[in-house]
């Protein structure tokens, strides 16, 4: 997946590139024209004034020129503004999840990755949450669409107003999402899945487009924690284990995690 988001965003840079390159082409033959017919102006503004008029035909010389090269100049600013401009919405857009602005999923893998490969180079430890509102599929049916989609902004936004800077989120999969802990003990983190599982219990999303008069529905949230500390350093292992905690609170209604083994 992570290599997924180095694709599209590539292709995004590799179009913004060509466009570039069309802008230049395009503005340089502007630029040439206008410098060509700027030289036979000039030459006959030259002859019109007369050889002694020296003063007035160094004047003209001088601004006919900038004059002429002003419009291309000025087209090829823009151009190149609005490419750029065009160029941030597609990155944001291969970065982040439409519906609740959170990272997106190849975004947060080649995120968490970079964070692995950090931790083994400077020595410390990463957790990681694999967080899911419970039941959502039974709130789709019975709710619907809407329901389903204000449920998960409002799930995301609760959290992304809780954890720190330096933490990574974003939506995993469908009513899923992964919460990236750097520096981060697996103690720590499950305290802190703790904490965000009573926040998140006290969250309510109106059933209906009338949210004074709806039925209000309640979110649980379900929680899976893992750890450098047990599963190591590799992405895959590192996900499996939260999956599998996750899958045992799941199962067995309580939160669960992967414990780091008892020293020896």
């Amino acid at each position: 997946m992570a290599k997924l988001f180095q694709v599209v965003a590539g292709s995004s840079r590799l179009s913004t590139r060509t466009d570039r390159l069309a802008a230049l082409k395009g503005t340089a033959a502007m630029t040439l024209v206008s410098i060509v017919v700027s030289l036979m102006l000039t030459s006959i503004a030259i002859m019109l004034v007369g050889e002694r008029d020296w003063l007035s035909g160094m004047v003209l010389a001088t601004a006919l020129p900038l004059l002429l090269l002003a419009p291309p100049l000025y087209l090829f600013s823009t151009r190149l503004i609005a490419l750029d401009r065009q160029n941030r919405q597609l990155q944001q857009q291969a970065r982040e999840d439409h519906l609740t602005g959170l990272f997106n999923r190849p975004h947060l893998l080649g995120m968490l990755e970079r964070e692995l490969a950090l931790s083994h180079r400077h020595n410390y430890t990463v957790s990681v949450l694999l967080i899911e509102i419970s039941d959502f599929s039974n709130l789709l049916d019975e709710h619907g669409r809407r329901t389903g989609e204000l449920s998960l902004q409002r799930f995301a936004n609760a959290i992304r107003e809780k954890i720190r800077e330096s933490d990574l989120f974003g939506r995993f999969d469908g009513a899923q999402f992964l919460l990236v802990l750097p520096h981060t003990s697996f103690e720590d983190a499950a305290r802190m899945g703790e904490g965000l599982r009573a926040l998140t219990a006290n969250l309510q999303v109106p059933s209906g487009a009338d949210e004074a008069t709806a039925q209000m529905v309640k979110l649980n949230a379900k929680i899976g924690t893992a750890s450098t500390e047990n599963s190591g350093r590799n992405l895959n292992t590192l996900l499996n284990e939260a999956d599998y905690a996750l899958y045992q609170n799941r199962n067995e209604g309580r939160d669960k995690g992967a414990p780091p083994p008892s020293p020896t």
